[in-house]
């Protein structure tokens, strides 16, 4: 009998302390992961997604802007999102295109309007030419 209970008592004490290292060990590795989380840099941004929101902010306040009869201030921002576009459409060829060639449709038009036919011509052009 104390034979029985001594091989009972001994795996009790053998799982319990088990189960302590265990738990030390986990929670020795999860203060190294947070320490080692908080030490990484911050990831940084893709350029191409600050040029994406830029280019869809131009569009909008250029739209906004021609609408209220603002045309030079709707010229700047015309041109601002030609830039954008051009510049991601340069980034990641093939992609951007759709999107580039309507605000240089858009920016020849507003130039048209404002008396710049040889700017609106080369808008044109460079729009006619992503075909």
């Amino acid at each position: 009998m104390d034979e029985l209970m001594h091989k009972l008592v001994s795996a009790v004490i053998v799982a319990v302390l088990l189960t302590a290292v265990s738990a030390i060990s986990v929670a020795t590795r999860k203060r190294k992961v947070a320490r080692a989380e908080a030490a990484a840099p911050a990831p940084t941004e893709d350029p191409t997604h600050a040029l994406l929101r830029e280019a869809c902010a131009h569009d909008q306040r250029r739209d906004q802007l021609a609408a209220q009869g603002h045309a030079s201030e709707s010229l700047e921002y015309a041109r601002a999102a030609a830039d954008r576009w051009r510049a991601l459409s340069d980034q990641r060829p093939g992609r951007f295109l759709t999107e580039r060639r309507a605000a240089l449709a858009r920016l020849a038009e507003l130039l048209s309007a404002a008396g710049l036919d040889g700017e609106a011509a080369r808008a044109r052009t460079e729009a006619e030419a992503l075909v």
